[in-house]
């Protein structure tokens, strides 16, 4: 008799919990592949425009660092937006220090 209430009640827990898991994995697959996607055609795109420069403005660029700007930037847009899905699967808010406060 135990056995059955016990089985019933984990039943009626583990049907909408599997829904739920699953639908956030779905979610969070379908938006990881287009953000990868996104970046890399970004990525891809600005690199072009940088080699479609003249070789000195290539090697001007190498010597500003500018690859590494472009990489720090598109992490923090990828970090940005991983920050976002948690928000939205936690349901909390995560901040980011004093970032957009006006002083």
């Amino acid at each position: 008799m135990q056995f059955v209430a016990l089985f019933s009640f984990l039943s009626s827990i583990v049907g909408p919990l599997v829904a739920k898991v699953l639908t956030a994995l779905g979610v969070g697959l379908v938006t990881y592949t287009g953000l990868t996607l996104v970046l890399d055609q970004a990525r891809d795109a600005i690199v072009a425009n940088i080699s479609a420069s003249g070789a000195a403005y290539v090697a001007l660029f190498g010597l500003a660092k500018v690859d590494v700007a472009i990489n720090i930037v598109l992490g923090a847009i990828t970090a940005r937006a991983t920050l976002a899905g948690i928000d939205k699967a936690s349901g909390s808010v995560t901040k980011l220090g004093s970032v957009g406060k006006g002083g």
